[in-house]
Formats: C-alpha cells, structure tokens, sequence
C-alpha cells in the first residue's frame, strides 16, 4: 500500500509545483508584487514558452529530492528505461498518437458536457494551440511536443509505472499510473483524456520496454493540434472554438481509432517477447 500512496504524492507534487512556478513566473513577468495570484497566473499562462520551463523545473525538482538513489547505479537513462528502439517502431508509436488524438479530445468533449469549461478558458487553450507568430509557434511546438511529453514519460512510464511495476505487477501498476497521470491534469476533461490516454501510453511503454516509445507516442498526440489547424482544415469538435460543446464526426472517430489500432498492432507485432 505503501507505493500506492507514494506514486500518489508524487503525482500530485506536479500539478502543485506548476501552480507555484506559473505563479512565480508571472510576477516576474508583471514584474510587480501588487497583483493577485490569480492575475500572476494568468498573466504567466498567456506564454508558451512558460508552459515548457515551468513544466521542466516541477519535474526536475521532484527526480532530485525524490527519485530512489539505488536506482541512479546504472544511469539516469537506463534507470528510467529508456532505452534505442529498432525498425522504426518510434515513428510508429508517434502516428498511433497522433490518430488516438481525436478520440481522447472527444473523451474531453462528453465530459465537457457534464462539467463545463468556461468559454474564456476555451479561448485561452485554443491560443495557445493555435500561435499566429513564428515565435509562437516555436513555443508551443517545444512545449508540447517535447517538454510535455518527456517530462511526463520519464515520471509516469520510466518512473511510477515501472516501480509500481516491480511491486504489484504489470495490470495493478498500468491501471494506478494511468490514474495518476490523470490527476496530476486537475481538471475533469483533461483528468479522463490523460487518464485514459495514460492505459495505452503505459501498455506501450510496457511492451516495448522503453520509455522512447511512450515518449514518441505523446509527442503525436500533443502535435497534431499543432499540425492540424482550423485554416487548414475546419474539424468540429477538435479546432474550433465555439460557446457550446461540439462533437467530432462519428466517421472521423472510427478513421482515427482504426488507424491508431493499426499502428500499435504494427508495433506490437515487432516487439515480441524478448
């Protein structure tokens, strides 16, 4: 029971420490200690580039003050698994991701219609993912598709994961991460869309045995927001922006899971047992 509650208060540091860090950052960019926290955040949260320092710094301090010494022994890579991939499982795992995005965004969409965001949050994320300066979108490209997810992968596949692993089994471990990959996301859509993300992130990183795969697979989930913006082409449901909830095509969704159900059978069959 011991390393449930562990992995639980590790999981939780994060979104504490990013809270805490954004609101630092934002005084400094205010430069002022008048405003409220609130305002601080806010002011904080409009730059991408925050996203991806402060998502870096909450991680790096909890592997300094908490991750295990004796696992330190044969490298920090090597004791968070990651480890090369071969014959091109890696741009497989990041197709797979890219096409499970629309599912998991619709995940978000039916819980939205229970617990509401509200429009100017709404607003604030589809910015963010949809930069009109070169800058912009060089901020948002390093923040979410590759501060994002090796950050998380190293702590919840290369680190939770596996030691939950060693202690109760593959099934009690993948199911308890995924868990707590959700949490550690505070609100409800995102905490069901990274949580169910988190079971196939995790299955892959167990199958493959490295953390590279899951890294990979991230990466394509947060990048194709990215690379499939409304000017390019009009998706209701995924990247518009609009006051009620709206729902990705039934035709689209069932295109997106089977090809990322495609994909992942590509890489299951290329990493057999060994």
């Amino acid at each position: 029971m011991g390393g449930y509650i562990r992995a639980l208060l590790i999981a939780l540091a994060v979104p504490v420490l990013n809270h805490l860090f954004m609101g630092l950052a934002g005084f400094l960019q205010l430069r002022s200690v008048s405003v409220t926290w609130g305002e601080a955040i806010r002011a904080a949260a409009q730059a991408p580039l925050n996203y991806a320092l402060i998502q870096a710094a909450s991680v790096g301090v909890i592997f300094i003050v908490a991750f295990p010494h004796t696992r330190r022994e044969g490298g920090f890579l090597e004791s968070v698994h990651v480890r090369p991939l071969v014959g091109g499982i890696a741009a497989l795992c990041f197709i797979a991701g890219a096409f499970m995005q629309l599912p998991l965004a619709e995940a978000g969409n039916l819980v939205q219609e229970v617990w509401p965001i509200s429009f100017d949050e709404l607003a604030r994320r589809h910015k963010l993912i949809n930069p009109t300066t070169w800058w912009g979108g060089v901020s948002a490209l390093l923040a979410l598709v590759l501060v994002a997810p090796v950050t998380e992968e190293l702590l919840f596949r290369g680190w939770l994961l596996q030691d939950l692993r060693e202690r109760y089994g593959d099934a009690p471990a993948l199911v308890w991460s995924s868990a707590l990959f959700g949490l550690a996301h505070v609100e409800a859509s995102a905490v069901v869309y990274a949580a169910f993300g988190g079971l196939v992130l995790g299955a892959v990183a167990l199958r493959t045995k490295s953390t590279l795969a899951s890294i990979a697979m991230h990466a394509g989930v947060n990048a194709l927001p990215l690379l499939l913006p409304a000017t390019l082409i009009r998706v209701e449901g995924f990247n518009t922006l609009s006051g009620n909830v709206e729902h990705i095509s039934g035709w689209l969704l069932l295109v997106s899971v089977a090809g990322a159900a495609g994909a992942l059978a590509l890489v299951w069959r290329s990493t057999g047992e060994r």
